[in-house]
């Protein structure tokens, strides 16, 4: 059962960074529009494609008149002709095809995370007690604890809309138009960039999505097992994982990235950043490290803190060590992590906003830097509510999947 739940959350954690890395795949894309007349219009819904803007650049765009004369156009736009031509009016750039899978591969990332936690704790503990590591728990309805869940999230969600509605009046956006978008999952157009913002959020998502997938991952699989090390008698891992929350605190993601930056860029220049140009891998470990390195310590730490803490009460029950340890404070334990693990996903979020805008790494912190540089509204609304979107909805999981392995806590 225990290995069976392990592997489970690793099919999920797996499917969750292929999905995330699927949806960061370019192609080129052309499209083409034709007619006659004194102005020549751009293709229909180009505005809508899942343009790869932070990681190709803009598409280009150029009209052949008459079968003959080509004119290469610095924006996408309507063009006014000097008299009536045969046009055709052609747009190329590189398009992310998948880039709508991005949420789908985030949520299994998450999901993925949150019962592999689960499952090595359970695991673990079985190895030390057998038989002794089962336990009973008597709850309430599932189906009503989910139900006041879903309750909370919607509360949560309008509250959010709200905001945004708010901030689009302040804008002068009418409020129906507003809802409209909402409620259609449309953030309307960039001022920057002309297109959809639906789309630059999507396309952006992707890469942070891959980027928060790794580094979540390796930070909630490799802490459990640095903690039973140090419990059972590894003093060497005990004292650094101990050392490594200051450090973690001092040298936050964005200060570790801006060394990184320094070192294995500048002064050695053995690895890129910014927008992937060649294999994506290459540019993917600095952001990776910055962002594992301080964590994995502080999440770690925080599980050996609460291990090493023994209630007397159970002590006076005369409890081995192992059954002290593996089955009440272990167990008690992966239930209260489990719950901070939202939280903790929300936490390294945010670090990594501060470090894709650092590495110019082309997800959703290098999007909204884009859009405060550019007084761009939209895009920081869009970035914002898909943000809030994904705290919201990451807390209701954590809440749902809490209630199934405590069910004392829908009582």
């Amino acid at each position: 059962m225990k290995i069976g739940i392990l592997l489970f959350s690793i099919i999920l954690l797996s499917s969750g960074i292929i999905i995330s890395a699927v949806s960061t795949i370019t192609k080129q894309c052309e499209l083409v529009s034709y007619g006659y007349g004194s102005v020549a219009n751009p293709p229909q819904y180009w505005r809508e494609e899942l343009w790869s803007i932070l990681n190709k650049g803009m598409p280009s765009a150029y009209i052949i008149l008459n079968g003959t004369r080509t004119v290469n156009l610095s924006n996408i736009s309507s063009v006014p002709l000097n008299s009536s031509y045969f046009y055709v009016y052609v747009i190329k750039g590189y398009i992310q095809p998948y880039a709508y899978l991005s949420p789908i591969g985030l949520l299994l990332i998450f999901l993925g995370t949150a019962t592999g936690f689960r499952g090595m704790i359970l695991l673990i503990q079985e190895r030390a007690l057998g038989e002794l590591s089962k336990g009973y728990a008597v709850g309430g309805s599932i189906y009503k604890y989910v139900i006041k869940r879903l309750a909370s999230f919607v509360i949560s969600m309008t509250i959010v809309s709200s905001v945004v509605i708010i901030l689009e009046a302040v804008h002068g956006v009418c409020i129906t138009k507003s809802i409209s978008e909402l409620m259609t999952f449309s953030m309307g157009y960039s001022r920057h960039y002309g297109i959809s913002v639906t789309s630059l959020l999507l396309t952006s998502l992707a890469f942070t999505s891959l980027l928060t997938g790794i580094a979540f991952a390796l930070t909630v699989y490799l802490s459990p097992f640095l903690v039973m090390k140090a419990i059972l008698g590894s003093s060497l891992i005990n004292s650094l994982l101990r050392r490594w929350k200051y450090i973690g605190n001092a040298l936050a993601s964005w200060v570790i990235a801006i060394g990184l930056i320094y070192l294995f860029h500048v002064y050695l220049n053995v690895l890129p950043i910014g927008s992937p140009r060649g294999h994506l891998i290459y540019y993917l470990i600095l952001p990776l490290v910055s962002l594992f390195f301080p964590f994995i310590g502080i999440f770690a730490n925080r599980i050996l803190l609460s291990v090493s803490k023994v209630p007397q009460e159970l002590v006076a029950k005369g409890l081995s060590r192992d059954v002290l340890v593996f089955r009440h404070i272990l167990g008690n334990l992966t239930v209260v992590t489990l719950s901070s693990i939202s939280a903790a996903f929300v936490e390294m979020l945010i670090a990594e906003f501060l470090v894709e805008a650092i590495f110019e790494w082309p997800g959703l912190g290098y999007l909204i830097r884009i859009g405060v540089d550019y007084d761009d509204f939209k895009i920081v609304e869009g970035v914002l509510m898909i943000y809030s979107s994904i705290v919201i909805f990451s807390n209701f999981i954590a809440d749902v999947i809490y209630g199934i392995i405590d069910p004392r806590v829908t009582r």
